[in-house]
């Protein structure tokens, strides 16, 4: 193995801990970025990698270290050849061996011993006893006073905060349970009641709790939704909340969530604004979001067109009539020139008409771009991709939010795209969860409604991680442990919170390709870099 390729991994560690070892996709993203020159290196590492977290290998174990049979079982497995199982080997306990090292030393330490300390001046015993009797009672008696008053503020404290009941953690789940959306909420709170039956499978958090998720209804009316989960939160065993929808009243409901002293953990599909999660210049203390913002989707595409595919002039297309397609688009278009592409043609289209895009695509057609980017996705994306191939763009094509009906509704054209997904139903980790739900409930989720179903199961699984390492239940242990969230593996990515803006930090996407007109899964796709 190359010096750098070993520099680079103990650069990774540092930054992200051990644990990035058991991330063996997101890894070889880093190494792809840093070390292109030993590709071929880097492959036999993640490979390597893969095949021993199978075998129940874990980097942070006291065992990480390999041995020579599991040098040669490398050999034997993957094929390798000695020289390349003995350099992955020496790869992997070095790195272990390093973080070991770092974490057992004791820079500018200091141990105490006779003689060695300075000897502190005064004390009780070089004071005369001058205070009278009267006085040293007054003292001992405003003392009692203050004491009592501050049991008092105390046990009044205690007796408001949130506190689990027997041997439940709860969690309030709240989307609008009646209504036109109230089949999608249904599945949402399915997904989240399959983390808590795959968490509680495992064995109780923290020796003896047990995770429980309750469904509570969500008005549309923003001040009929504020009440109620104000009244839902009177309920003090409430320790989370999660907002599967977002129906324009999350700054209302983070305002809450202070008041209430409970953290608020956004999963809606449809991300907030970035105005929505700032009091003023700063985040909310207590809301959080799961999923991407438009301007980090937007981001996404740029870099993936510019990186990945190598396109160099750039066509966009949008929903103008969309809060969400619009500030993607925005931003895809300023990371665009950022990723050396150059914008050829902007175009954009009221989703709400039912109108055409046949004109447009043959302007975009007529513009010499070499790709079209639909930011946004939406159930338009069918019918401007079989517009654009009927207009002679044969280019390939980028869009967002790949699903089985957009295939069903556009068939042969999709031929040639490609898909940037926060999640994707075809990627292998979520077909299993997708398997649990159907066993569980006898049904396949809907398509349309993979993304908010495992984005509320994996909410899930964020909120019991945090209450399995929090020091304690009050709301303002549980919301620095989210805060602090950092290379958290979930089933459709690894999270890790920035806390300039309590929103996921550079969290991969998913990349599809119609190869011929179906969707296949490809890899996850992150920036490593802002």
């Amino acid at each position: 193995m190359s010096e750098n390729i070993r520099d680079v991994l103990s650069d990774l560690i540092d930054s992200y801990g051990i644990n990035i070892l058991e991330d063996p996709d997101r890894l070889s993203q880093f190494l792809e970025d840093r070390c292109a020159r030993e590709a071929e290196e880097a492959f036999h590492l993640t490979f390597a990698l893969r095949y021993l977290l199978k075998g129940g290998w874990r980097a942070a174990s006291a065992t990480a270290v390999l041995d020579k049979e599991q040098e040669e079982r490398l050999c034997q497995q993957l094929g390798f050849t000695a020289a390349q199982s003995r350099d992955v080997t020496a790869l992997i306990n070095g790195a272990v061996a390093d973080r070991f090292t770092k974490e057992n030393s004791a820079e500018d330490s200091f141990v105490a011993t006779p003689g060695n300390l300075r000897r502190i001046s005064g004390g009780i015993s070089n004071r005369p006893r001058t205070t009278r009797i009267r006085t040293k009672s007054l003292y001992n008696g405003i003392i009692l006073i203050a004491s009592l008053l501050v049991l008092g503020v105390l046990f009044f404290q205690i007796g408001s905060q949130r506190t689990p009941v027997g041997d439940e953690l709860r969690i309030a789940f709240f989307a609008p349970m009646s209504g036109p959306e109230a089949r999608l909420s249904h599945v949402q709170l399915r997904a989240a009641q399959l983390a808590v039956e795959r968490i509680n499978m495992q064995g109780p958090l923290r020796g003896e709790y047990k995770i429980k998720v309750i469904g509570f209804d969500l008005p549309k009316d923003p001040a009929k939704a504020v009440a109620a989960v104000r009244n839902a939160m009177k309920d003090k065993s409430f320790l989370v909340m999660m907002l599967g929808a977002n129906n324009g009243n999350i700054p209302d409901l983070a305002r809450l969530a202070e008041s209430v002293e409970a953290p608020l953990v956004i999963t809606s599909p449809e991300p907030p604004s970035e105005e929505d999660l700032l009091d003023g210049t700063l985040p909310y203390l207590y809301t959080f979001s799961l999923v991407n913002d438009a301007k980090a989707r937007g981001k996404v595409l740029s870099y993936f067109a510019a990186q990945a595919l190598h396109k160099k002039q750039i066509a966009l297309y949008y929903d103008s009539s969309g809060r969400l397609p619009e500030e993607t688009y925005l931003s895809a278009r300023k990371w665009a020139v950022g990723f050396g592409s150059k914008v050829v043609a902007e175009l954009s289209y009221n989703g709400k008409r039912d109108g055409g895009h046949s004109a447009a695509m043959r302007a975009i057609a007529e513009s010499g771009a070499d790709l079209l980017i639909i930011p946004g996705g939406g159930k338009n994306s069918a019918k401007i991709i079989s517009e654009a191939r009927a207009a002679g763009f044969s280019e390939a094509i980028l869009g967002e939010g790949y699903t089985e009906k957009t295939y069903a509704d556009a068939g042969a054209a999709l031929k040639g795209s490609w898909w940037v997904n926060e999640v994707s139903a075809l990627d292998p980790p979520i077909r299993s969860v997708l398997k649990e739900y159907k066993s569980l409930y006898n049904e396949n989720c809907p398509p349309e409604d993979v993304m908010p179903a495992i984005l509320s199961y994996d909410g899930v699984m964020w909120i019991a991680a945090a209450l399995q390492s929090t020091p304690g239940f009050r709301g303002e242990a549980i919301r620095h442990t989210l805060l602090a969230t950092k290379n958290l593996a979930l089933t459709h990515a690894t999270l890790t919170i920035d806390p300039r803006s309590h929103l996921p930090l550079n969290k991969a996407m998913a990349i599809v390709f119609c190869a011929n007109d179906k969707g296949i899964f490809q890899r996850r796709v992150r920036i490593s870099k802002d």
